[in-house]
């Protein structure tokens, strides 16, 4: 083959291949219109179908940057449980009360006595009423006391807690005084009584051993009895 012939096959065969390039490529028309992208203007309409529609909508479906996207909650972790409630019931397993020990505990508030260290009367067999006047003229002390025998650990618990749950007023000791008077009228042909001394809070209760694991055990029941006032009771 001639040069001549061969520059006109080459010729020929550019020319076949750039007319079948859009075919290949499944453009309808080679019109730079056709294949640029639609612009719209804010706010106007766009029409069903239109290239506008389809970029505005591939942009409400373009997924959101990492940083703006909403975080979940954490999924919890296989096996994971959660705590028991505070203040829920604790299992035997669970309980622990420290290194244990002794304490007390009231049961009962019995009916208050007096201790009485003076006692003394007036008798009126007049047939009229006439005046009195009494005064203390002995002594005595009063001691925190019970029917067990109590050390000295035991009677520090049983008074701190007369103090906090019965009455605020009990003393560990308390001795009366001398020369306290109290005074009245005595009608006809009657008598009048008077005891001075010093009130006493009594109760039921217990001494028990509570033991690190909250079992209790060793409680003995008793009566207890604290000083709280002094004075006269006239009847």
């Amino acid at each position: 083959m001639s040069n001549k012939t061969r520059v006109i096959a080459i010729a020929v065969g550019l020319m076949v291949m750039g007319s079948a390039a859009p075919a290949f490529a499944g453009e309808s028309s080679t019109d730079p219109a056709a294949v640029a992208p639609a612009i719209t203007a804010p706010g106007a309409e766009v029409e069903p179908g239109s290239v506008a529609e389809s970029s505005a909508a591939s942009e409400a479906t373009a997924p959101v940057a990492e940083g703006d996207a909403p975080l979940e909650e954490d999924l919890p972790i296989p096996g994971e449980v959660d705590g028991p409630e505070l203040g829920g019931p604790m299992t035997p397993f669970a309980e622990h009360c420290g290194q244990g020990g002794w304490f007390v505990g009231v049961s009962k508030n019995t009916k208050n006595t007096m201790s009485v260290k003076y006692a003394t009367f007036v008798k009126n067999n007049k047939s009229y009423a006439v005046n009195f006047r009494f005064s203390s003229k002995k002594s005595g002390t009063t001691t925190i006391g019970a029917s067990l025998t109590l050390s000295g650990e035991f009677k520090a618990m049983w008074l701190g807690k007369l103090e906090a749950e019965i009455n605020a007023s009990v003393e560990k000791s308390w001795t009366s005084e001398l020369g306290v008077d109290t005074f009245g009228k005595v009608k006809a042909h009657k008598t009048v009584y008077g005891d001075y001394g010093i009130m006493k809070e009594n109760v039921t209760g217990y001494k028990a051993y509570r033991h690190s694991n909250c079992q209790v055990s060793q409680k003995q029941s008793m009566t207890v009895h604290a000083p709280y006032r002094e004075g006269w009771i006239l009847k």
